[in-house]
């Protein structure tokens, strides 16, 4: 009686099948990384596109801001190949969006997160795009302003009638 039966011809080849299953599935897994291309600075660290650490203050991250972005500004950027002119325009674009980012408080307390929890996907697009979609004005100051303005309109034509019937 043979106690691993595993070990004969036809075991062992099964469990090669099953391993090689097994390894399959799982490098087919989508990896957690929190840097999402479209989301922030794409595949970049923002805090690294700028030079600071996560703690920097707003003036450290201002003043890294303004330094690269003489550097890098399209109107004074001199290359000296012929091909870096696009490369240092997409530079300076990384360079904005990443001081966007890390200059309001909210948008980097949602970058902090989305770094610190790379595995939540959907929420990390959620928060980004409410961010950046949502509206920027109260909707209820936009309603109100609409209905004065509308009415104002339908006002004037009868004060104008009233004043053509008083006059005749």
């Amino acid at each position: 009686m043979d106690l691993f039966p595993e070990r004969s011809r036809g075991g062992v080849e099964a469990c090669l099948w099953r391993l090689t299953v097994l390894l399959l599935s799982v490098s087919s897994l989508p990896t957690a990384t929190a840097l999402l291309e479209g989301l922030y600075c794409g595949t970049e660290v923002c805090y690294d596109v700028l030079g600071v650490t996560r703690e920097a203050s707003k003036a450290e991250i201002a003043r890294a801001y303004r330094q690269l972005a003489r550097r890098y500004h399209p109107d004074r950027y001199r290359p000296e190949e012929p091909g870096e002119e696009e490369t240092a325009h997409n530079k300076f674009l990384l360079i904005a969006t990443a001081y966007e980012t890390l200059k309001d408080e909210d948008t980097r307390r949602d970058y902090d997160y989305m770094l610190d929890h790379p595995e939540e996907y959907y929420q990390h697009y959620y928060a980004y795009y409410r961010r950046r979609l949502a509206p920027k004005v109260d909707v209820r100051i936009v309603i109100l302003v609409t209905i004065c303005a509308i009415s104002a309109v339908q006002v004037e034509p009868l004060r104008w009638k009233r004043q053509l019937l008083l006059s005749s």
